[in-house]
């Protein structure tokens, strides 16, 4: 309990970029690219983070679990993914943050509860990795 109220906490900060982030994108897996340093043409230049977002089904109905699954490209040791599960409002309605193993590969599985799944309609997932300009989202849809 007192880790997902440390790490709402945390994701509030990151919240409004996250929300500016989901209105300037309209596709379902978006993959962005960020350079890790500012070196150029350099022999000692730093690899390009990525990350993808995907589910495994385009719809859910109370009870079912959503698998979130993803890929970083260039992981960076004991740095976390932050997926954000927005409602049909755009508003945060769970947050939680997971660890990438050595492959780049990251997953975790969310439980649709009566207790805070209230809405039908499209809800969004939203990952960050590291530095805040490595996201990526998807969407669902709830049917309640």
């Amino acid at each position: 309990m007192n880790r997902k109220i440390f790490v709402v906490g945390a994701v509030i900060t990151t919240l409004l970029s996250v929300i500016i982030f989901l209105e300037q994108s309209e596709s379902e897996i978006t993959t962005v690219n960020v350079p890790t340093s500012n070196a150029t043409q350099s022999t000692n230049q730093a690899p390009i983070s990525s990350i993808t977002v995907t589910k495994d089904k385009s719809s859910y109905s109370m009870g079912d679990a959503i698998v979130i699954s993803g890929v970083v490209n260039s992981p960076i040791p004991s740095t976390q993914v932050t997926i954000l599960i927005l409602d049909p409002n755009n508003l945060l309605l769970q947050a939680e943050r997971i660890s990438v193993s050595s492959d780049g590969s990251y997953k975790t599985t969310i439980m649709t509860t009566p207790s805070i799944w209230k809405l039908a309609g499209t809800y969004t997932v939203s990952v960050q990795y590291g530095i805040s300009n490595v996201k990526a989202q998807t969407t669902f849809y709830f049917e309640g």
